[in-house]
């Protein structure tokens, strides 16, 4: 932790020292900066954004939800920050309110690829395998081969191959599903 005092920084001082803190892994010292930031009266609207994804990492889903959400408010339509949120609530376990977010998401980008694949995700489990295999087939003829998620619905894409030859349903997917919090524009 710094040994000065962080009232000295501004808020666009404070966002940059955070992030760079993030990107060594010193989270302890990055959440004290964002803290101090988003405690100043004026600052730049990605401290919101930036403090969500860290306390997404965190496993801190309240505090991340309600970031990401103010973000939003501020910048409507934000497609990283619609998408993490989407995975806060994924990841918290509200998987309705996740499929809602990246299925709004999808109608203003529809071949944003983790969206289209975490969507699928939703559907198989819920034994939509067809609603499933079209989100999967448009990631596939969109996504660059690669992209991290055209290898991700290719597994999803066999894993209900597989359920579907064994069961009739997908209900036990076995995919990847990191979250992808650190990643910024």
């Amino acid at each position: 932790m710094a040994t000065f005092d962080l009232s000295v920084f501004d808020g666009d001082e404070l966002l940059a020292l955070a992030r760079t803190d993030i990107e060594k892994g010193l989270f302890d010292t990055a959440l004290a900066k964002l803290k101090v930031a988003l405690d100043l009266e004026s600052f730049p609207h990605d401290v919101l954004a930036v403090a969500g994804r860290l306390y997404a990492q965190l496993r801190l889903w309240d505090r991340a939800q309600s970031l990401l959400e103010k973000y939003l408010e501020v910048n409507p339509g934000t497609i990283t920050e619609t998408f993490q949120l989407g995975m806060v609530y994924f990841d918290s376990g509200n998987r309705d309110q996740a499929k809602d977010t990246w299925l709004k998401l999808l109608e203003v980008a529809p071949n944003h690829p983790p969206a289209l694949f975490y969507t699928a995700l939703l559907f198989a489990e819920e034994g939509e395998n067809g609603v499933a295999k079209e989100n999967i087939d448009k990631l596939l003829q969109s996504a660059p081969a690669d992209n991290l998620y055209f290898e991700r619905g290719k597994e999803l894409q066999q894993a209900i191959a597989k359920s579907e030859a064994s069961s009739g349903t997908a209900t036990s997917l076995n995919v990847a599903t990191d979250t992808p919090y650190q990643t910024e524009h």
